[in-house]
């Protein structure tokens, strides 16, 4: 099935010109992926897709200027998650190496890290060097230092989204990705940069934001303009994929709208429905129905969800994990439980503090490994480094979680909730502090944050950390991290 965007700008004609059906007829003979060895076959929609944005205004055009030219100088595509935007991304990452040839192509690849925007180009530089018709055509082609053609003339390269990085550059073509992280100005810039080059283009791919994605806000307000007939945006692109207003999480009709690849049979509709039975709402919209959130969103977990995980607290203490957490201003703490039991974590709470000392902690969570031998005891480095490095240096197996894997044990610990993988036996306080724990998004990640929240959350989070723990570690002999 084909699905069209929900809102998109339409071509100047039905039989408009485009560089589409060329770059479609070269991706399918030259193509090599490692996930596609035998060669590629696009979906319908992703062959409408390149044909649309790569349009031409004919020969014909009463205006000189304009004649010949490719329609769009910039152009947003915006679709759910894992769809295929960077093999997208890619295949015009090989078009404008070719396209601009003798005059000399400019492609950048630009994200908020190199490493990022690097995603596209190692799929360009990997069909490159496979393929023997093509590598003829670069005479150097490396994973750091950029696609050169073989006449020196045309090169594509990498830059993470600093203004600096554009500065003094010819751009013929920059595929942008990320656009929901970019910094206010860098489209502009982008699109600078491409002002002397002829056909230049600046594409932007992206999944939708949250409140604090200006200049993808931007960018949709223009592209809605322009797919309404702005004639002032005549030159503007814009596609785009996302449900229906307030639609449910796991409609069909709503997962359609803003995956085409789920529509095209791709993607299996039932394994994205199980998918999204273990994310969070707010989670499941923006990367799965393609909409924009708000930048905190309600409560991490719903109350029904939890309260349906009560009953069993832990019942073999020996051999658990253990994981302490602070309030902010060191008012209270939490000491946290978990151990797993025919393949479900258990927890529950072992002892709360008021006005804690360092001291106090550190001698108890000692009384409990030497009483229990638990595998580790968890706790989040940014608040309690100096009791991590106190466990450790006397030999404790210490797991301290720093931001990356604090918002990782979030997501985990919301699907073990989901998936009625846990059980916990009804603490007060830890049913009176579920509710406190309000998510917000940090880049591309979600966590509990302890500023935004609505109350104390140190329970919340010790047992956080301890079912964290406990599922990631059930197989494996943990050391001093």
């Amino acid at each position: 099935m084909l699905q069209l965007p929900a809102s998109y700008t339409k071509p100047l004609s039905e039989d408009f010109i485009t560089d589409g059906d060329l770059l479609i007829e070269l991706a399918t003979i030259a193509w090599k992926a490692p996930e596609s060895p035998d060669g590629l076959e696009l979906d319908e929609w992703q062959k409408w897709l390149l044909r649309h944005l790569l349009e031409r205004y004919p020969d014909t055009h009463p205006n000189p200027d304009l004649a010949g030219r490719l329609r769009y100088r910039q152009a947003v595509v915006s679709l759910g998650r894992q769809n295929g935007k960077s093999l997208l991304a890619a295949i015009l990452g090989l078009y404008g190496l070719l396209v601009h040839q003798p005059s000399g192509a400019q492609v950048l690849s630009l994200a908020s890290s190199s490493d990022q925007a690097r995603i596209i180009y190692s799929r360009v530089l990997f069909v490159i060097q496979n393929n023997k018709f093509l590598s003829k055509r670069f005479k150097k082609a490396t994973e750091m230092r950029g696609i050169v053609t073989a006449d020196g003339s045309g090169r594509y390269d990498v830059k993470a989204a600093k203004e600096s990085a554009l500065q003094g550059i010819p751009i013929s073509l920059c595929l942008f990705d990320e656009l929901h992280l970019a910094k206010v100005g860098m489209w502009s810039a982008a699109v600078f940069g491409t002002s002397q080059r002829r056909d230049g283009l600046v594409l932007g791919i992206t999944t939708a934001g949250d409140q604090n994605s200006e200049t993808l806000i931007d960018l949709y307000k223009s592209g809605r303009k322009a797919a309404s007939g702005d004639p002032e945006l005549e030159r503007f692109g814009f596609f785009l994929w996302e449900a229906k207003e307030n639609a449910p999480v796991t409609d069909p009709e709503a997962i359609f709208a803003a995956n085409p690849s789920v529509a095209a049979g791709r993607i299996p509709l039932a394994q994205v429905i199980s998918d999204l039975q273990t994310l969070p709402e707010h989670e499941a919209r923006r990367y799965r129905l393609n909409q924009f959130i708000s930048g905190s969103a309600a409560s991490w977990l719903p109350s029904a969800v939890f309260r349906k995980a009560g009953g069993q607290g832990v019942e073999v203490m020996k051999g658990a994990v253990f994981a302490v957490d602070v309030s902010r201003n060191w008012e209270h703490a939490t000491i946290a439980v978990a151990n797993s039991k025919d393949g479900k974590q258990q927890t529950e709470l072992v002892q709360t503090f008021v006005n804690p000392t360092e001291d106090q902690i550190f001698t108890r969570l000692t009384e409990l490994f030497a009483e229990h031998a638990p595998r580790a005891i968890a706790l989040d480095d940014r608040q309690l480094t100096n009791i991590g490095k106190r466990l450790k240096s006397v030999g404790i197996p210490t797991w301290q979680l720093w931001t990356k894997e604090v918002t990782a044990a979030c997501s985990a610990v919301y699907a073990l909730f989901s998936t009625e993988m846990v059980t916990h036996n009804n603490d007060p306080l830890l049913i009176m502090q579920s509710p406190n724990g309000v998510t917000k998004y940090t880049g591309e990640n979600w966590l509990i944050s302890r500023k935004e929240s609505l109350g104390e959350i140190d329970a919340l989070l010790a047992t956080i950390f301890a079912l964290y723990v406990s599922s990631r570690a059930q197989h494996a002999q943990i050391g001093v991290f």
